[in-house]
C-alpha cells in the first residue's frame, strides 16, 4: 500500500468509525433516492445525519458539534434558529399556516422587496428558486414571443430543463426532447459571444447570475453587466438577473444596485425568503402586467407562504441599513486569509478567496501555477480535484467544521472567536491531507512540467 493510500485509507477508517449513528440511519435499504436529498449533500461512505442547528453551530445525531460554514446553502445571514425569526413564524403559525388565499404578509413583503430592488415594481412569489427561473423564463417567451434563451457558462440557476440543458446529456438527463434546440450557452465576460446569439433575433431572454456563477466564484464586472444591458435593448430581449445569491448578501440591493445596471427580471430566494422556502420574480409593472392578462398562468400551493412572508420580513428587519453585511464580509476576507495561511504552514495546495460573505475553496492552484481568484480555471481546477474536494470535506466534519466541497457562507453571528476555531479546524484537516495527490504542491508541478 503506497504512502498515499494510506493516507486517504486513514481518513476513510476514522471518518467510519466517528460517526455510527449516522451510519446507522443509512444501512439498508436507504429510503432516500441516491441517499440524500440534494446532491452536494452526498458524502461517500455516507452523509452525516444532522439533528439539530443553533446559530452558527449544528449537531449530528452522534451529539457531535460543528461550526456551521454552510449556512443553509447562503440562505442564513443570521444563522439557524435566530429568537426575531422563530418569534415571527410563531405568531404567524399560531394565526394559520396556510390560509389559501391572498394574505397581508404578501403585500407587506412584496413591499418591503420593492423599497431594496426599484426594479421589482411588481412581483410573484414562488416555492423555490429554480420555479422563480422557470416562471420568469416564461414571462420573457411571452412577452417578446421568441423561444431562444441565452445562458452564461458557469452560473446555476436551478435544476429543471432549460437551466441544465447543453451541461448534460438531454436524452440520458431526461430532458424534454428538442430543448437543446432552445438554449444557447455563450463563455463568462463575453459580450461579443452574447451579440452573436441574441443578433440572431430569436432570443427571449439573456440570463445570468450578475455577482459571477458558481456561487460567486466566477468573476464580474459593472463594465460587462452595462455592455450586456445595452445589447438586450438594441435586439429585443429581457435582461434576467439571478441575484438569488448576491440579493442581501452582496449588497441591500443586490449587484443591480452595485453596478447601476436595471435588468428586466430579478431573481431573488434564500436570504430574501428569511432562509425559508421560497422565492419571486419581479420586474415592472408593464412587464409584469402580463399576468393581468392571463395570457400567463401561473399556480402553486406555497407561492408567498404566509410562514415564509413571516420570515422574511424578521429577516429583513434584523438586515436593517447594510451593518450585519459588512461583518458577514469581513468574516469571510479573515478567514480566507487564515486558510491560506494554514494551507502554507501545512504545506498543502488548498488555497481560499472571498467573494462578499462567500468563500472559495480551490484545490491544486499552486502547483498548477493558476491564481487563486475568481476565473474559470479555479472552477475548472475544483472539477478536476472533485475527488479531493470531497476527502477536505470529510477532515473538516472529522475536526468539527462543516463546509460544502468547494464553498462556504459566512454569517453576520461569525465572531473572531469562532474564526479561530475554523482556522484551528482548516489546520488539523490540512494535516489529514498531507501526501495525498493534488495536496502536495510538488505532486501539481510535475503534472504541468
Amino acid at each position: 500500500m503506497s504512502e498515499t493510500s494510506a493516507a486517504e485509507q486513514a481518513l476513510l477508517a476514522r471518518y467510519r468509525s466517528a460517526r455510527p449513528d449516522s451510519r446507522a440511519w443509512q444501512q439498508g435499504v436507504n429510503p432516500l433516492a441516491g441517499g440524500s436529498g440534494h446532491d452536494s449533500w452526498r458524502l461517500e461512505p455516507y452523509p452525516v445525519v444532522f439533528e439539530r442547528a443553533q446559530g452558527i453551530y449544528k449537531w449530528d445525531v452522534d451529539g457531535r458539534r460543528y461550526l456551521d460554514l454552510w449556512m443553509g446553502h447562503g440562505a442564513l445571514l443570521f444563522g439557524n434558529a435566530h429568537p426575531a425569526v422563530v418569534a415571527a413564524v410563531a405568531r404567524q403559525m399560531e394565526q394559520g399556516q396556510h390560509p389559501g388565499g391572498v394574505h397581508r404578509l404578501h403585500f407587506a413583503w412584496a413591499e418591503r422587496i420593492r423599497d431594496y430592488f426599484p426594479a421589482c415594481e411588481q412581483l410573484r412569489f414562488t416555492a423555490s428558486g429554480s420555479e422563480a427561473t422557470q416562471l420568469a423564463l416564461r414571462i420573457a417567451r411571452v412577452a417578446t414571443g421568441r423561444g431562444r434563451i441565452v445562458r452564461v457558462d458557469g452560473h446555476f440557476h436551478g435544476w429543471f430543463d432549460d437551466c441544465l440543458a447543453r451541461m448534460l446529456p438531454a436524452a440520458r438527463a431526461g430532458f424534454n426532447p428538442g430543448v437543446e434546440d432552445f438554449i444557447a450557452i455563450v463563455p463568462p465576460l463575453d459580450a461579443d459571444a452574447v451579440e452573436a446569439e441574441l443578433s440572431e433575433g430569436d432570443v427571449a431572454a439573456l440570463i445570468l447570475e450578475p455577482g459571477g456563477g458558481s456561487s460567486g466564484s466566477l468573476a464580474w464586472s459593472p463594465e460587462y453587466l452595462a455592455a450586456l444591458r445595452a445589447l438586450c435593448d438594441r435586439y429585443g430581449s429581457l435582461l434576467i438577473f439571478d441575484e438569488v445569491i448576491s440579493g442581501f448578501r452582496y449588497h441591500l440591493g443586490g449587484v443591480q444596485a452595485m453596478s447601476g445596471v436595471r435588468p428586466d427580471l430579478t431573481l431573488l430566494a434564500k436570504i430574501a425568503a428569511g432562509g425559508m422556502p421560497g422565492a419571486l420574480v419581479g420586474g415592472s409593472a408593464a412587464l409584469m402586467a402580463l399576468f393581468d392578462s392571463q395570457r400567463l398562468i401561473h399556480s402553486g400551493t406555497f407561492n408567498g407562504c404566509p410562514i415564509t412572508a413571516a420570515a422574511a420580513l424578521a429577516t429583513l428587519e434584523l438586515i436593517g441599513a447594510g451593518e450585519p453585511l459588512a461583518r458577514a464580509n469581513e468574516a469571510a476576507a479573515a478567514l480566507t486569509r487564515a486558510i491560506n495561511a494554514a494551507a502554507s504552514a501545512a504545506g498543502v495546495d488548498v488555497g481560499a478567496y472571498a467573494q462578499s460573505s462567500i468563500f472559495h475553496l480551490v484545490i491544486g492552484a499552486h502547483g498548477s501555477k493558476v491564481p487563486i481568484a475568481p476565473g474559470a480555471a479555479a472552477v475548472q481546477l475544483a472539477m478536476r480535484h472533485a475527488p479531493q474536494h470531497r476527502l477536505l470535506r470529510m477532515a473538516l466534519l472529522l475536526e468539527g467544521v462543516d463546509c460544502h466541497a468547494n464553498h462556504g457562507w459566512l454569517s453576520a453571528l461569525h465572531s473572531r472567536t469562532s474564526l479561530d476555531e475554523a482556522t484551528q479546524a482548516f489546520g488539523r484537516a490540512f494535516e489529514q491531507l498531507r501526501g495525498i495527490p493534488a495536496f502536495d504542491p510538488a505532486c501539481g508541478r510535475a503534472a504541468v512540467q
